[in-house]
């Protein structure tokens, strides 16, 4: 199937068919993930506009795969903002009596051009990072998770600090 028949299935018939036949499944996978119901329908709601969106891009046979890597991509952002928010309300609220409003405003303006440089990375850089960084994973569990070879993995996670390391210091 070329991109053309892409174009062709990209209509509301056979969309709402791969809604019907995915949705339930990722729902499930992403309630495994979050015990939460609700965050659940969210995520295949916007990983399914997403495909609605890109759908003259996708060939009906990959839908599956692309509302996956959507929504785990999805998962990935949202854990990220959670664990950054708690650990900004851990840190302020041990060390709100002790630093200065001349040193909180340096750290909310550091961490602020960190999250910049990490959004900035690409997204394949950016997923490794934060599935190792933030979600604590292997570069195997990472490989495997991404379908991809641990060599594959090093590589971006080697790239990601590059840049990282590269736009923070330009920044400082």
């Amino acid at each position: 199937m070329d991109l053309t028949q892409a174009k062709d299935s990209c209509n509301e018939i056979t969309y709402n068919s791969l809604f019907r036949s995915i949705a339930p499944l990722l729902r499930n996978f992403l309630y495994a993930k979050y015990r939460d119901l609700e965050k659940s329908n969210d995520m295949v709601q916007e990983a399914f506009l997403t495909l609605w969106k890109n759908c003259a891009k996708v060939l009906p046979t990959m839908a599956k795969a692309y509302v996956f890597k959507v929504a785990q991509n999805q998962m990935l952002k949202s854990l990220d903002k959670e664990k950054t928010k708690e650990k900004h309300i851990q840190f302020i609220h041990k060390s709100s009596h002790a630093e200065t409003p001349e040193f909180q405003m340096e750290f909310n303006e550091f961490d602020r051009k960190v999250k910049q440089a990490i959004e900035d990375l690409p997204d394949g850089q950016r997923e490794v990072f934060l599935m190792n960084r933030i979600e604590k994973m292997t570069y195997t569990e990472i490989a495997e998770a991404l379908e991809v070879s641990v060599k594959a993995v090093e590589k971006r996670m080697h790239k990601a600090l590059l840049k990282l390391r590269e736009r923070i210091n330009e920044k400082i």
